[in-house]
This record gives C-alpha cells, sequence and structure tokens, in this order.
C-alpha cells in the first residue's frame, strides 16, 4: 500500500476550484512530417510507454472516515480520450492566442476519480518573428503536485520524449511491474492506526538529530544574528499577498543559460543570485509603475530540492527558504551582491536543518483539519489581512541539457507553468533547457493583469545588469549563440 505522505497530501488539502494545485510545462515544438498528425503520433507514442510510468496509473483513494491521508491505487483503466486532448489555435496562431489559451487551461482542476495528469496537443502554432514555424504545434502537460513535484515532472518527460527525432522502441511489458493494489476498509482503517504509531516512534526517534540540528541553527544565529532578525519580519503586503480568483495570466520570456552563467562568474556570485536579482529589479519596476513600490525588500520564498542525485521517484522532496530579493535597491550591481549576502545566509539557515526538514506528518482526521483551513482561506479575505513571510515564489526546476523529441519533431522551448496560492498571487518559475532559460510566470488575473510586462522587464533588468558589470573581466564560460526565442 503507497500511502501519501504529509507533503504529497497537502497539496490535496489546499485545492479548492480557485486554487488548482497541478503543475504544467509548455513546450512548443517544430511542425512533424509531411502527413504526420502531431495528436494521433504523440498519442499513440504515450499508450506505447504508459507502462514504464507506474505513477500514470494511479489514483486516489480515501481512508475512511478521513482520519488519514488518502493512498494510491491502481487505476481499472486509463482513458486515454481524457488524458491525451486536442485543441487548435485559430489563424494566425501566434504566441499570444497560445498564451491565452494556457491561461484558460490552467485554471481548471484535475478530475480526482481519474490518475491525475493530462497532456494537450495544440496544433496552429505559428509565429515568424519569434522563428515558429507555420504547422509548428505545442505540448501542455498537467500533472497534480500531490503525485510529482518538478525533479520527478522532468523525470517523466525523460521517458516520453527520445534523445533522437527517431522514436525509440518502448520497454517490453514484462519488465514493468504495475502492482493491482486496492486495499479494503479494514486494512485502510489498521494501515492509518498503526501509521499515527509509527509517526511517535519516529518522532522520539528523531529527536537526538532535531537536537543537533536546532545547535547547529543556534550557532548560525549566533553567528548572525541580523540575519535572523531579518527572517523573523513579515513580508511587506503588496498587490501579491492576497485572496486569489480562479483566472489565471501567464507570462512567458527566455534568457541565454550561458550568459547568466558567465555573468554569475564574472560577478562572483550564482545563476539562482543573478536570477533573483533580476526578478527583484523587474518586480520593482512594475510596483513603481504602479505607484505600489514597499520600502522594505519584497520576499522570495525559493523551493529547494531534496532530492538525491540520481532519484527518480515521483514524490515530493522539496524544502524552502526565503530571501530578500533587492526590490528597495535602485543599482543592479548593489542588488545582486545583496541578494546573494542575503541567500548565503539563507542557505546556511536551511544546511543547518536541511537533514531534519519534516518531508512527513500525520495526526488524526489531517485530510479534515487541513482541508477546512484550506476552505477558510478560500471564502474569506483573511489572506488580504494577515502577515505574510513571504511576497512571491521563485523556483528554478534544472531541465535537459541536450534537445528532445516528441514524435519525432524537436522540442524549441520548454515553458514551465506553476502554481498562485492565496498570499502568494505570482509564481515565477524557471527551467533550463539546452541553452535556454525559460521562465514562466503565473498570477492571479485580478491581482496581475500584466504579468507579460513583469517577464518582459526581466529581460530589460538582465541587459541593465549586463551593462553595469561589463567593466568587470570575462571569466571564462562555456559560449552560445542567443537565439531569439519564443516568448
Amino acid at each position: 500500500m503507497h500511502k501519501l505522505s504529509g507533503m504529497d497530501a497537502t497539496f490535496l488539502y489546499m485545492e479548492t476550484d480557485e486554487t488548482p494545485m497541478h503543475i504544467s510545462s509548455l513546450m512548443v515544438c517544430e511542425p512533424p512530417q509531411k502527413g504526420e498528425n502531431p495528436y494521433e503520433a504523440l498519442k499513440a507514442q504515450i499508450a506505447a510507454r504508459l507502462h514504464e510510468i507506474p505513477s500514470f496509473h494511479r489514483k486516489l483513494k480515501q481512508t475512511p472516515f478521513y482520519i488519514d491521508h488518502p493512498v494510491w491505487i491502481t487505476a481499472d483503466t486509463v482513458d486515454l480520450d481524457y488524458h491525451i486532448k486536442h485543441a487548435s489555435l485559430p489563424a494566425p496562431g501566434n504566441v499570444e492566442q497560445l498564451r491565452m489559451l494556457i491561461q484558460g487551461l490552467h485554471s481548471i482542476t484535475l478530475d480526482r476519480d481519474r490518475p491525475l495528469w493530462q497532456f494537450y496537443i495544440i496544433e496552429g502554432v505559428e509565429d515568424k518573428s519569434l522563428g515558429i514555424k507555420k504547422g509548428s504545434f505545442a505540448i501542455y502537460t498537467k500533472a497534480h503536485h500531490a503525485s510529482i513535484d518538478g525533479g520527478g515532472g522532468i523525470s517523466a518527460m525523460d521517458i516520453l520524449s527520445d534523445r533522437e527525432p527517431t522514436p525509440r522502441p518502448p520497454l517490453p511489458k514484462s519488465k514493468i511491474q504495475l502492482y493491482n493494489e486496492d486495499p479494503g476498509f479494514f486494512e485502510l482503517l489498521g494501515n492509518a492506526y498503526g501509521r499515527f504509531i509509527q509517526q511517535q516512534a519516529d518522532m522520539l526517534a528523531s529527536l537526538p538529530a532535531l537536537s543537533k540540528a536546532l545547535g547547529r541553527l543556534a550557532k548560525v544565529t549566533f553567528e548572525d544574528s541580523k540575519g535572523i532578525l531579518d527572517a523573523l519580519q513579515p513580508a511587506p503586503k503588496t498587490r501579491f499577498n492576497v485572496r486569489i480568483k480562479k483566472q489565471r495570466a501567464y507570462g512567458a520570456q527566455t534568457l541565454n543559460l550561458y550568459e547568466i552563467i558567465g555573468l554569475a562568474k564574472k560577478t562572483e556570485t550564482t545563476l539562482n543570485d543573478v536570477v533573483l536579482s533580476i526578478c527583484g529589479g523587474a518586480l520593482r519596476k512594475y510596483l513603481e509603475k504602479h505607484g505600489e513600490l514597499p520600502k522594505n525588500s519584497l520576499i522570495a520564498g525559493v523551493p529547494v530540492s531534496l532530492r538525491e542525485l540520481g532519484d527518480t521517484s515521483n514524490n515530493n522532496q522539496v524544502a524552502g527558504m526565503n530571501c530578500p530579493i533587492g526590490t528597495d535597491i535602485d543599482d543592479p550591481v548593489k542588488r545582486l551582491h545583496t541578494v546573494n549576502e542575503h541567500s548565503n545566509r539563507a542557505k546556511k539557515q536551511l544546511g543547518a536543518i536541511r537533514d531534519v526538514f519534516p518531508t512527513d506528518y500525520s495526526f488524526f482526521g489531517a485530510p479534515v483539519i487541513m482541508s477546512s483551513i484550506a476552505q477558510m482561506m478560500n471564502r474569506t479575505d483573511i489572506a488580504n489581512y494577515m502577515p505574510s513571510p513571504l511576497n512571491v515564489a521563485i523556483s528554478n526546476v534544472p531541465g535537459p541539457r541536450r534537445h528532445v523529441y516528441f514524435a519525432g519533431s524537436k522540442v524549441l522551448c520548454f515553458f514551465p507553468v506553476s502554481i498562485p496560492t492565496h498570499g502568494c498571487a505570482l509564481n515565477i518559475t524557471l527551467q533550463s533547457y539546452v541553452d535556454r532559460l525559460d521562465f514562466g510566470l503565473i498570477a492571479c488575473k485580478l491581482a496581475v493583469p500584466d504579468v507579460q510586462e513583469i517577464a518582459d522587464d526581466i529581460v530589460q533588468e538582465f541587459e541593465a545588469l549586463k551593462a553595469a558589470t561589463s567593466h568587470i573581466d570575462d571569466v571564462p564560460a562555456k559560449k552560445a549563440k542567443t537565439k531569439k526565442a519564443p516568448q
């Protein structure tokens, strides 16, 4: 029996009609071979490899009386007509129309009576100004965050895609064991009570490690008392810290990965520091334009993967740290080094407790209690008034470093589409792909209707940072031509 961890189940409890909890990606692909239908070809390829991804066959089953987290069971059937859908853009089929379509699709929750994933194959994508040829198509994927995280999503895409234009043959089904699990009432009930007892035993067993972690954290705190004082301060209230509605706004942009790596080396910072800094500059410009720039810096919630190298499991393995992003600083170089200082401080604090960071919890009636809290947030304006530890989520997902193909068509770009929540109406997620760094910005449309402006400002802020550091000698880095990319 595979029971959801507390972290996985939390994404189910947080979900309402206004806050869907699926993560997605948007890929634009080159035109298929002449005479080939991309929808039929890709549907056939996914169907042939479906047995290679056990998580695509599982669905939820609740425990009796909702006393504990749900379990995954094997679905009787996988209806490919539901899971793989077809759409087409009207002429001219440009990227602006594609963004509008994604905004609508991303606001629709997944059916919990089925495996929690879907693909949309979108034909008619064309934009000559961005190098997208006539006959190109897009793939929009969605999977519930309870079943998969960013790293797990990349692993699934690696199975469904190819590294060469010619699709590989599927693995023999005899080599893939799918367990037909469907526990009964008493088995679920007994497992839940056993789990409660085991959780208490695990908690007692973890006390020595927890004590050591708290000691390390105390040492870091005493060494940097200013850092802990900053961490205790709530984020300034902005238009991002509100109760959100169902409608979404989506923006996308691209930067050259190797240019960012080179700039990070030149300034003795990191790629993530550069990203946080230019996002901070873009949000400063946006809020300043609206007359809403707070005196103190905005704070970003930054997910940090706990996944071990080579781990391709689909469950969530992530912690988080909060980092000011310098929206109170106009100078781009000074902002970058300030972000670097705050980031290093946050990493030390997280590093002190990383080994004991909780990814599981279990208590009697967790589904009812946690879902009730989510519904209260959903039906009241409490998020508009309560203090918030962060203003915006900024996440970096490492993606493929070489081109991938779907049904023989090369993937040109790989934009992420993530999750805004009550109190955090804007999510900026970026993903590396070959020599690109693709940014996907998703927001509540009422709070941030013009999110594409922030995406465009991220590019402008990077150019401003490059210009401001042009006098610094270059550090040798891998070079790549900057390609004009879908936005």
